[in-house]
């Protein structure tokens, strides 16, 4: 199940309770789905991302090539909006960081604004 889909499964079934003299879905149930859902939030946060050293975008694409007779890794990866191939890699909140100081906004903040 997707981390959207536990939580509106989550929050159905505690909609649902309210409406009944006794629940009707089970409490300890809802309760280890938030636990999960947690642990799947937890685990996203500690999945390094990689972004780009010049402009912190995230937008990165892979050019895979065949591979060499000695077995090299030749794949080049590069930012698509400015084209650089240094890339850094980072935790999510950490990158989150480095482009609030570069831009003075949050990115998930700006782009929820956006909607």
């Amino acid at each position: 199940m997707k981390h959207e889909e536990l939580k509106k499964e989550i929050e159905r079934r505690e909609y649902w309770n309210l409406f009944c003299p006794f629940p009707f879905y089970d409490r300890e149930v809802i309760e280890d789905l938030k636990k999960l859902d947690m642990l799947k939030e937890n685990i996203m946060n500690n999945e390094p991302i990689t972004y780009c050293k010049t402009c912190l975008s995230i937008h990165i694409k892979t050019v895979e090539f065949p591979k060499s007779d000695s077995g090299d890794d030749r794949d080049v990866h590069y930012c698509v909006p400015c084209g650089n191939t240094e890339l850094e890699e980072a935790h999510i909140s950490e990158w989150e960081d480095l482009y609030e100081e570069k831009y003075g906004e949050r990115f998930l903040t700006k782009n929820k604004k956006d909607e």
